[in-house]
């Protein structure tokens, strides 16, 4: 008779693996949590990587002044050396140093956002021109703001191009100023200094929302479409489809930097250099962001640029403004995710960078505080488990090396979860430069996986992070 054989349970035997170091962080990536690289975080908040590869927390900022209405309608710059704002309250301010201006104008439009751009042509100096499809565009010529008279009443999107103004009138119209005339939109003189106006429509009946000068041209956004421009006068202007299925959101969602064009649209954020179809593989580790902004607040979304970097500002989820801040850095194609700035649009002023926020304030970057209070941040580890997933581990031990500035702090918490906060425990507090923590058997015992997260108030630079897990049987 065959005997019965009894298998012996299986017991948990761990076996210690070498330490698992980290010392490069190469900010977000939001993709599948068990398949993006160890130097990525799937969740991290207002860190930094501008001591690359190590990881710090981001620039805080100051208030300029104190609110003024409750929302900026938009930023301008005047010959890059003088901040301009245009507020809901129906003024145009300038920034003197120290303090808001008095009112340079009054009674505008109190709704729509503003579009800004400098031009001289025959006015003597240079002229910051204003206007937001509401009346007519006004100019600041360094002492007052007046009406840029004989410009089309209802222009909007404003910018300059090789020696003329552009904008668009009626949601279809591309008007063009006479060569350095920016006072004659209209009188013609059968010559290639002329000024003139160009129809562009599109089968979908969709009217355009930007315009954006380029290298040797300009560029036409609807939402759902891009055109380019190029020429320099009547005689030779011509009108080339850059993509017939892409657009952007809005007029404040398009910046240059470094000779290409990033912009917003409704499927992404894209990089455009000319010559070939925009395309959004670079901002790919982000992309769930704008999958998961709030479309009813989309036309809030704006981009900026500091000369260095990228900035998105978009409103997550049920936010009715900007509440999260995507920032890229060409250089080391890193992408970072800021909290506490609600930027509606931006501006740079020689090496100065500024928001202009949905709250009526104007924010300078810099410094350690946001305007005093210290800043939150977090960094939340890849996804780490064994050769194979169903084999279980242990964390055993976690070091780190940090830089903690006084006043700040820093906690390390450890999770078995591949998303979600339901069960951070706290494996302990780093008061030292190289700290050592021992996990409580409890917390991480038989995961199949698990994560850590860093949580900092304040300055603080983290330079290597390593943990111990012991390795077990398969699950």
């Amino acid at each position: 008779m065959p005997r019965n054989i009894v298998m012996p349970q299986q017991t948990w035997v761990p076996t210690n693996r070498n330490p698992i170091i980290q010392r490069e962080f190469k900010g977000i990536d939001k993709r599948d949590p068990f398949s993006i690289s160890p130097e990525f975080s799937p969740d991290l908040v207002n860190i930094s990587l501008d001591q690359y590869p190590s990881l710090s927390v981001r620039p805080g900022y100051s208030v300029l002044g104190s609110a003024i209405g409750s929302k900026v309608l938009g930023l301008g710059v005047w010959k890059d050396s003088e901040l301009h704002a245009v507020f809901n309250d129906g003024t145009w301010r300038k920034w003197t140093g120290s303090a808001w201006s008095a009112a340079l104008v009054s009674g505008l439009d109190t709704s729509a956002p503003y579009s800004f751009c400098n031009f001289k042509g025959n006015l003597g100096d240079f002229n910051l021109i204003a206007c937001n499809g509401v009346g007519v565009p006004r100019r600041y010529d360094g002492s007052t703001v007046q009406n840029l008279t004989g410009a089309p009443s209802g222009a909007n999107f404003i910018d300059e191009h090789d020696n003329r103004l552009y904008a668009i009138v009626n949601g279809i119209e591309i008007h063009y100023c006479e060569l350095s005339v920016p006072s004659n939109w209209t009188v013609i003189a059968q010559n290639d200094s002329d000024p003139g106006t160009i129809i562009k429509e599109i089968n979908t009946g969709k009217k355009i929302v930007g315009l954006k000068a380029g290298t040797g041209h300009v560029t036409v956004y609807f939402p759902t479409s891009m055109h380019e421009l190029y020429g320099t006068s009547p005689s030779d202007f011509s009108m080339v489809e850059a993509a017939n299925d892409i657009g952007a959101i809005n007029n404040n969602c398009a910046v240059n930097l470094d000779g290409v064009t990033y912009f917003v649209g409704d499927r992404g954020i894209y990089v455009y250099a000319g010559g070939a179809r925009p395309n959004k593989r670079f901002s790919e580790r982000v992309q769930w962001y704008i999958d998961n902004m709030n479309q009813a607040a989309k036309n809030t979304c704006c981009i900026g640029t500091d000369g260095l970097k990228l900035y998105v500002s978009i409103p997550m989820n049920s936010s009715t403004a900007p509440d999260t801040t995507l920032v890229y850095n060409p250089m080391f194609d890193t992408w970072e995710v800021w909290g506490g700035i609600s930027a509606l649009c931006m501006a740079k002023v020689d090496r100065s960078f500024y928001y202009g926020e949905s709250n009526g304030r104007v924010l300078l970057q810099g410094g350690t505080t946001d305007n005093g209070a210290q800043i939150a941040s977090r960094w939340v580890t890849h996804l780490f488990s064994n050769n194979s997933l169903a084999q279980r581990l242990r964390v055993h031990r976690i070091w780190s090396v940090s830089d903690i500035q006084p006043g700040s702090n820093m906690n390390i918490f450890l999770s078995k979860s591949v998303t979600g906060d339901s069960d951070w425990n706290l494996v302990g507090s780093v008061n030292s430069p190289v700290k050592r923590l021992i996990v409580p058997p409890s917390i991480a015992s038989k995961a199949n996986w698990a994560r850590l997260k860093i949580e900092c108030l304040g300055q603080v630079a983290l330079h290597e992070l390593s943990w111990e897990p012991k390795t077990g049987p398969l699950a």
